[in-house]
């Protein structure tokens, strides 16, 4: 069994065991910009939500730093002061994004020098903890989904599981549409007996 484990600043917040038939993947690079898409979305989430998305909602401004932001950024929330580490942590694309896909890794971030201060569980004096990273269990279980959605289709093209693929069976689905198939239609196989659409 192969483990697939989330990490952010040191704490784990997911730790899932695969079968061992994952072992033998070499690269889930192609798996890596659905994981992406769901985390910038779970990060919008967060930030839009203040840490309730997380299950943990942000602990207000003091009243004298609540009214100086106003002063100088009216209307700016809770960790979004110049806007930096949101757009850091919810586009792929940002110059202070960190996003590092190898084969076997997927590692995501900021590289806004204050993020892990407010991420981090260590001990602190002055500004209350305000993580922006918690991953939900929805975000947990779609993407183990997706990971597994992955690794049939692996097995499926490599000839350990028969049947069709998942991209396939969703193909079919959405060419069947609510399992009723239009009339005088059929899919047609090909020579390796694979759907073509």
């Amino acid at each position: 069994m192969i483990r697939f484990r989330l990490e952010i600043a040191g704490e784990v917040q997911m730790d899932r065991g695969i079968a061992r038939f994952a072992d033998w993947v070499a690269d889930y690079r192609p798996l890596w910009p659905v994981i992406e898409d769901d985390f910038y979305a779970q990060e919008k989430a967060q930030f839009e939500s203040q840490g309730e998305e997380g299950g943990e909602k942000w602990q207000e401004l003091s009243p004298e730093y609540a009214g100086w932001k106003e002063a100088h950024y009216p209307g700016k929330p809770i960790l979004q002061r110049t806007g930096d580490l949101v757009k850091s942590l919810t586009s792929g694309s940002d110059p202070n994004t960190v996003k590092i896909e190898a084969r076997k890794t997927l590692t995501l971030g900021s590289k806004i020098p204050y993020a892990i201060y407010h991420q981090s569980t260590a001990p602190r004096k002055v500004l209350p903890r305000r993580p922006e990273i918690m991953l939900t269990e929805p975000f947990k279980r779609e993407t183990m989904r997706n990971m597994h959605a992955y690794l049939v289709d692996l097995a499926t093209k490599s000839g350990f599981r028969r049947g069709l693929t998942t991209l396939e069976s969703s193909r079919l689905a959405k060419y069947f549409g609510k399992g009723i198939p239009p009339k005088g239609t059929s899919p047609r196989r090909g020579k390796d007996g694979m759907f073509l659409f």
